[in-house]
C-alpha cells in the first residue's frame, strides 16, 4: 500500500490517535481495503472514512460472546442460516456512491449460500444478513444508531437489528414488517422473551452472569 498517507496499522497506533473511542480518518474505498489487508483491526467504511475502534471493554466482549452463543444455539441445525463473530463485515449500497458502506456488527446470522460483494479475491463482504446485533457503549451508541442504523434498514435481506445496552438490561429489537416498514420494541424486563424467526430468546439469558 503506498498512498502518500499513514494510515494507523496497530491497535495501539488506533489508541494513540483517538483512546477508547472510534477513530475516523477520511480514506477511498480502495484505501480501505488496502489498510484492512495491512492492520491488525477490524474497521468500518463510510462516506469516505475509514471507521475503527481502537479498544474493546471486557463487558462489552461478554455481552457480544453471549449473544453469539444463543444464536449458534438456536439455529445450530439451520443449514440455510451461518452464525458470524464481529469480524466479517456486512455490504450496504446505500442511495448514492458516497453512502456505500461496509460495517462489522457486533455479530451476525447469514442466509446460505452465501452473496458476497467481492473487493478482490479473498476478500469480501457479506450482502444476506438475516440478523444483524450491535453491543451500545458510550463511545459507539451515536455511531451505532445514528449511523449504522439507517444503512442496516436498507439491506433488502435484514430482518431483524438487535441493540443491546451494556448500562442496564434493556435490548431493542427491530423487526422488518414490509420493504421500507420497521418496528422496534424495547425489553427491559427480566423474564421478557422476544423472538427471532419465531425462536425465543429470554432476556435473563443474554445477560446471564452480566453484573453492572
Amino acid at each position: 500500500m503506498d498512498t502518500g498517507v499513514k494510515y494507523p496499522l496497530t491497535r495501539s497506533e488506533l489508541a494513540d490517535i483517538g483512546g477508547a473511542g472510534l477513530v475516523r480518518f477520511p480514506a477511498t474505498f480502495d484505501e480501505y481495503w488496502d489498510v484492512l489487508q495491512e492492520a491488525e483491526y477490524t474497521a468500518d467504511y463510510y462516506k469516505n472514512e475509514i471507521i475503527a475502534m481502537s479498544y474493546e471493554t471486557d463487558l462489552h466482549s461478554q455481552m457480544t460472546t453471549r449473544m453469539s452463543f444463543l444464536l449458534n444455539t438456536l439455529f445450530l441445525n439451520r443449514k440455510d442460516l451461518r452464525i458470524h463473530n464481529s469480524n466479517r463485515p456486512v455490504y450496504s449500497e446505500g442511495v448514492g456512491k458516497d453512502e456505500v458502506a461496509v460495517f462489522n456488527p457486533d455479530g451476525s446470522v447469514v442466509s446460505q449460500p452465501p452473496v458476497h460483494f467481492e473487493y478482490r479475491p479473498g476478500m469480501n463482504a457479506e450482502t444476506t444478513p438475516v440478523v444483524l446485533f450491535e453491543v451500545l457503549s458510550k463511545n459507539t451508541r451515536h455511531y451505532d444508531l445514528g449511523t449504522k442504523l439507517p444503512c442496516y434498514k436498507r439491506i433488502p435481506s435484514l430482518r431483524y437489528i438487535l441493540y443491546i445496552e451494556t448500562e442496564r438490561p434493556s435490548i431493542t429489537v427491530y423487526e422488518r414488517q414490509g420493504p421500507n416498514r420497521w418496528t422496534d420494541t424495547e425489553y427491559t424486563q427480566e423474564n421478557d422473551i422476544f423472538f427471532i424467526d419465531n425462536q425465543p430468546i429470554a432476556l435473563k439469558d443474554v445477560y446471564l452472569n452480566i453484573y453492572f
